[in-house]
């Protein structure tokens, strides 16, 4: 379980790294223009992408509790490029120092909280942090159809690419 955890979250640093280079491609008017899949522009769509792994991972540590890491998942501040990047070094370190901290143990723990429902909630570590994985593959294919519709070519970052190409490399 934690081997294909690790793996999803490199894959997952690797596939936004592409994405940030890809959005390179885009225009100011691009970047800002409404119709990126449920998040408004494509800006709105990546502050998104990062800003709910930051929340995620702040409660995952414990450096925030669920209220307060929701709040986190909630700004929309990184309306550049470079806003986006700075933040996301930030999150992918904070996620890189969790992820290699976790044993076959400890993903296996149940963690709760409360919905903003009031709904009690408590699952496995694993479930959970293959939901926000999960999230940013959904996530990230807005984006980079947003950008194949600008008439831009953002590349290639399916799993197998990663794994043959990047994984396989090393």
């Amino acid at each position: 379980m934690l081997e294909l955890i690790q793996t999803y979250y490199r894959y997952n640093a690797w596939a936004t790294e592409q994405l940030l280079n890809a959005c390179e491609q885009l225009t100011p008017e691009e970047w800002t223009a409404p119709g990126c899949s449920g998040n408004g522009s494509t800006w709105e769509t990546l502050d998104h992408l990062i800003n709910v792994q930051w929340g995620w991972f702040c409660w995952y540590d414990e450096t925030k509790e669920m209220k307060e890491a929701i709040r986190l998942m909630l700004p929309k501040d990184l309306d550049t490029l470079q806003k986006a990047r700075q933040r996301w070094v930030a999150v992918n370190e904070q996620t890189n120092t969790y992820i290699n901290g976790l044993t076959e143990e400890s993903v296996k723990e149940i963690r709760s909280f409360v919905r903003s429902n009031g709904k009690q909630e408590s699952h496995p570590v694993w479930k959970l942090l293959m939901h926000t994985a999960n999230h940013g593959t959904h996530t990230r294919a807005q984006v980079f159809a947003a950008i194949r519709r600008a008439g831009h070519n953002p590349g290639n970052i399916d799993m197998l690419n990663f794994i043959l190409n990047v994984e396989g490399a090393s």
